[in-house]
């Protein structure tokens, strides 16, 4: 398809104004926290492609909440939070990590193979060391607390979660938003669901993190598409 055409036909099929929610990445080669018992987590490489599945987050007006995986060579998959938060924490179908408005994390995050990881333990340390995001240094600050492995540092000075806007609607991973990412995007969006299993594993293309490839995430497409190159 012709590229002007396909970008007034997407700004066409795109309601009025741009969506509100946005999205952050882990931006590497800052992507690691530190366990004393368990060694490296790595929150930006999860999922096929690579960093399909990663660590994302999500802003919504009274703070946010995270959704995908973190990687323990030691320990294997971390669950950060599955659909569209901020989640409940009332029982094991609606865990994950939320946080508030001046970036205090809270929730739990899962581990087959180490249980649950508490984000609001660091805050009941002595002192206090919550674990919680750092708007002016785009990056993770503060501990985890696990019952079986002990406390995630996320505060080091060298190795630290760093967070970005990063390039979302690349979709394939390759540095532009190009045709190639167009292809994907429309087979998502014309699944719609994130829970439908014919989904992308990961739902990447929900780009505003309410669980569903629509017309929202259409608007946030079009724009990149138009851009061509990743920021």
């Amino acid at each position: 398809m012709n590229r002007s055409i396909a970008i007034a036909l997407l700004t066409i099929a795109a309601a009025p104004s741009l969506a509100s929610a946005q999205s952050f990445r882990v931006v590497p080669p800052n992507k690691y926290a530190w366990a004393e018992n368990i060694g490296f987590l790595n929150w930006a490489d999860a999922g096929s492609p690579v960093g399909s599945r990663a660590a994302k987050f999500f802003t919504r007006p009274a703070g946010g909440f995270f959704r995908g995986f973190v990687w323990s060579e030691n320990c294997g998959w971390i669950n950060l939070g599955n659909g569209d938060g901020p989640y409940a924490n009332t029982n094991n179908t609606n865990f994950g990590v939320n946080a508030n408005s001046s970036g205090q994390l809270s929730g739990f995050a899962w581990g087959e193979n180490i249980g649950w990881i508490n984000f609001s333990g660091g805050a009941l340390a002595v002192p206090a060391q919550p674990a919680r995001i750092d708007f002016v240094a785009n990056r993770l600050r503060g501990y985890a607390w696990g019952e079986n492995i002990g406390w995630i540092n996320l505060d080091d000075a060298g190795v630290f979660v760093a967070l970005g806007a990063g390039c979302p609607c690349d979709l394939n991973n390759d540095s532009v938003v190009d045709d190639l990412d167009f292809q994907i995007f429309v087979v998502a969006y014309d699944t719609v669901v994130c829970d439908d299993p014919s989904m992308p594993s990961g739902c990447p293309a929900d780009f505003n993190g309410d669980n569903a490839v629509d017309d929202l995430d259409f608007q946030i497409f079009v724009v990149a598409y138009d851009a061509v190159l990743c920021p």
